[in-house]
């Protein structure tokens, strides 16, 4: 039977209820900490009330995307989890991020083959994630397992190490069942990412690629779901990027052109000034990723887009695609 993996086991895709399907909660350090601290989401208390107010407003399950090597602190999301025990859904990720966040000589993946590193990766998704996440010798396997498998890719390009990412990826789906889910840098690529990933075997029908809403061209996004794989709308109330207007003319069309089945949802708040429940530890206001549901939302409905179209994007496109696909 179909089954979602979720950090605090296995459940009915019928459970999984709506869902932000490209999120993050807890991020210990990494390059991006180093890039900027506003990266840094390392407060459970914090993240715990930003999970409360997305339960608020609707929401019922999350998917948070910090893999390996990228500052995932897997004892302290379990922290998280068990907070939120019977409130919420969690999904954990293993795999990586793009291949600029990791040194192409004498990283993990570098210095062992994809069908090497997808062996490790398939021990995470069947018996359980590392708690120290593979940055050492030491491994310390818990028995939270991960749900779903990250890859990524620059911005205009995919470098050789990308395409190792992306066989990883593919390789851990066929060994496990488990969904993908790409990170592209600004929405490039990811036509290309989404044939990579059919060619390595990879089922389109179980993945999603993200952040195809920074580049916002409806028929990009047509060609990308013309191949079979899902894409992610995960970035509304960022209109340094794009006005929220233009997401949702786009939406609108993709719906009208038949594509609602292939369209997942998000906020993708992977900063501390992006949530509500860390803007507060410095005397701030802060929207949150309750956004999504209570403003994002109903400007769909305002104009036009089908409530069974919201419901497929919001509930019925997410318990599919991060169901594992049976062997």
């Amino acid at each position: 039977m179909a089954f979602i993996r979720t950090v605090l086991g296995d459940i009915d895709p019928s459970e999984f209820g709506v869902c932000d399907s490209h999120d993050h909660m807890i991020r210990s350090g990494g390059p991006e900490v180093v890039e900027s601290k506003d990266f840094l989401l390392d407060d459970v208390e914090a993240s715990r009330k930003e999970l409360e107010r997305w339960v608020e407003a609707g929401g019922k399950s999350m998917v948070c995307m910090d893999p390996i090597g990228c500052g995932r602190n897997v004892p302290k999301f379990l922290e998280l989890a068990e907070s939120m025990r019977g409130k919420v859904h969690l999904i954990a990720t293993t795999g990586f991020q793009k291949g600029d966040f990791y040194d192409h000589k004498v990283s993990f993946v570098a210095t062992n083959t994809a069908e090497e590193v997808a062996e490790w990766c398939a021990l995470e998704v069947t018996e359980g994630m590392d708690l120290n996440s593979y940055n050492g010798p030491i491994v310390k396997r818990c028995k939270a397992k991960a749900g779903v498998i990250k890859a990524g890719t620059g911005y205009c390009n995919i470098s050789d190490f990308d395409y190792k990412l992306l066989k990883i990826a593919a390789l851990t789906q066929l060994k496990t069942g488990v969904p993908i889910s790409v990170h592209t840098q600004m929405g490039s690529m990811a036509y290309d990412v989404a044939i990579a990933l059919r060619d390595y075997g990879a089922d389109l029908s179980h993945t999603l690629i993200c952040h195809v809403h920074k580049t916002p061209d409806r028929f990009y996004h047509k060609k990308i779901m013309d191949t079979g794989a899902c894409i992610c709308y995960d970035g509304p109330d960022r209109p340094k990027y794009v006005p929220d207007s233009v997401h949702i003319d786009n939406l609108k069309w993709l719906v009208e052109q038949g594509y609602q089945k292939q369209i997942l949802l998000s906020m993708d708040a992977g900063k501390a000034s992006y949530q509500s429940g860390y803007s507060e530890k410095i005397g701030r206001k802060n929207l949150g990723i309750a956004y999504l549901l209570n403003r994002f939302v109903p400007e769909m409905q305002e104009a036009g887009i089908p409530q069974d179209a919201i419901d497929d994007m919001l509930i019925h496109n997410p318990a599919r695609v991060f169901s594992f696909i049976e062997h």
